[in-house]
């Protein structure tokens, strides 16, 4: 009897592997999942880069247990979540494999910021979640400026920044903490597909009525303010600080507080437009 139970489970049993930025995972489940659905929220959360790999060795497993009601999710056996609805399951999941590929991706470098170009050149707006680098995105994309990416800016060993084109999460449609993710195209603007040089990372913060005063730092102080934001610097600091280095030595980095999004997008514009690159 104890046979069958485990032959049982074992023919339930599902998996997937793939590979996103050199980074291999698996997501295995011994419950009935629609593993289409997660291949396809993972596709668009990893802006397409995403490829299954059969009869992989996995850096990293997630497992999905659960039923028709409540599910769990672990990641190489320590437990994330449990007792969860599939749509709650579901937004882990996607949120807990972007930040592994983004901690451990090959040659790459992940900051948590927001990304424009003007002119084949690269805006890098390093913040946190919840201090409005999406509605300084859109403000700028609705202005014209290219659309790079609302959370990740995706460095090369040289410091160009790639696409990470995922849809924009906004908040304040639903409610003020919600997020609704819309294409590029509702802002009436395009999406980049080739790598650009970084000319300018902005550190700015939002403040009800502040005054628009960027302040020129220099590449020390720069890559200091950039390192809470950087996500593999725990993981491979050598090259992760080689690959600040080089932004740092072409790019400007300015910092100052900012007021509402699409006042600051406009100055954003115009002082840009004033720079004298190194690039």
């Amino acid at each position: 009897m104890e046979n069958e139970v485990k032959k049982e489970l074992k023919e339930k049993q599902k998996k997937i592997s793939f590979e996103s930025y050199g980074v291999k995972i698996s997501i295995e489940a011994d419950c009935d999942i629609d593993f289409n659905l997660i291949k396809n929220c993972l596709a668009d959360s990893l802006s397409r880069e995403f490829n299954l790999v059969e009869n992989q060795t996995s850096d990293h497993i997630f497992y999905i247990n659960g039923d028709n009601f409540t599910y769990s999710l672990e990641k190489n056996k320590e437990k994330i979540v449990s007792d969860v609805s599939f749509e709650f399951l579901l937004d882990t999941l996607e949120s807990k494999v972007r930040i592994t590929v983004a901690e451990f991706a090959v040659g790459r470098v992940f900051l948590h910021a927001g990304v424009v170009a003007i002119d084949g050149k690269a805006i890098v707006i390093p913040a946190r979640s919840y201090h409005g680098k999406t509605s300084l995105v859109a403000a700028l994309i609705r202005q014209g400026a290219v659309y790079y990416s609302d959370e990740y800016a995706v460095l090369d060993e040289n410091g160009y920044v790639h696409p990470f084109p995922k849809m924009l999460s906004v908040r304040g449609i639903i409610d003020q903490y919600a997020q609704k993710d819309l294409p590029v195209e509702e802002f009436g603007a395009v999406a980049g597909t080739d790598a650009v040089p970084v000319a300018m990372v902005l550190i700015t913060e939002y403040v009800e009525g502040a005054e628009w005063k960027p302040e020129q730092l220099s590449a020390g102080q720069g890559i200091m303010e950039i390192l809470p934001h950087t996500i593999p610097i725990r993981n491979k600091p050598e090259f992760t600080l080689n690959v600040l280095n080089k932004v740092a030595e072409r790019a400007i980095i300015t910092k100052t507080m900012r007021a509402e999004a699409v006042d600051t997008a406009l100055l954003i514009k115009s002082f840009f437009a004033k720079l004298a690159f190194k690039i």
